[in-house]
């Protein structure tokens, strides 16, 4: 799952953004309305995590920009998260385009349950416990691959690569959108990253199954089923 969490408490961005990247979720972080609707425009999330008291820019008014800029984050699943908890401010968040609302202090165990219902919701088929083409079964709880009757263990960077391929199949990726898939917006976009877990994806599951397009990136074919 890849977040976009928009918090100006220095404390409270920090141990959200450990915890959740804990639970395996890629975070981007911004302290402000501004950086954070930049973020919105370069890349793509699963879900948006947005403070309604920042600095700059009202949560609010964020949330209202989000809704009618273009581009693939324009239905974005939020989460507000807010010390303005009352039922009122509650209805005019909802109202102003969020998904969900949770007010603070708060459990992270709740936040975290909360986060997945929305990104599921998110899914056009909705978020399945296993994704399979043919041979090739993704489980998205244990972070597992099969292929055949051999399991592999995946690390959290190979787990996120499939899951982006498994859930779009077909589709050309380039490098940078891969990048920004799997890794945070510090990460060197020089790396080779990329080209290394492709290397070790195609020894599971086939080289032949994610071709490479030159100058384009890289495409997930999923094998047909005899």
């Amino acid at each position: 799952m890849k977040l976009l969490l928009i918090e100006d408490e220095p404390l409270l961005l920090e141990k959200m953004h450990r915890r959740l990247s804990e639970q395996g979720a890629v975070v981007d972080v911004a302290n402000n309305g501004r950086e954070g609707l930049f973020n919105l425009q370069e890349f793509e999330y699963d879900a948006l995590i947005l403070d309604l008291g920042l600095p700059d820019i009202n949560g609010l008014e964020v949330l209202q920009q989000l809704r009618t800029q273009a581009g693939n984050n324009q239905r974005l699943p939020v989460l507000i998260l807010s010390a303005r908890n009352s039922w009122q401010e509650k209805v005019t968040g909802l109202k102003a385009g969020a998904d969900d609302y949770l007010g603070k202090p708060f459990e992270f165990e709740e936040l975290w349950v909360r986060l997945e219902v929305l990104a599921r919701r998110n899914q056009d088929s909705g978020l399945h416990d296993v994704l399979n083409y043919a041979n090739l079964y993704l489980d998205l709880n244990d972070k597992t691959l099969q292929v055949g009757a051999q399991q592999h263990r995946l690390t959290l960077t190979e787990f996120r690569l499939l899951q982006v391929f498994f859930k779009s199949p077909n589709r050309v990726f380039s490098k940078e959108q891969l990048l920004g898939r799997i890794a945070d917006q510090n990460y060197d976009r020089e790396s080779n990253v990329i080209e290394v877990y492709i290397r070790k994806l195609r020894k599971m599951i086939g080289k032949e199954t994610i071709q490479t397009l030159r100058g384009m990136g890289y495409k997930f074919v999923p094998p047909q089923a005899d």
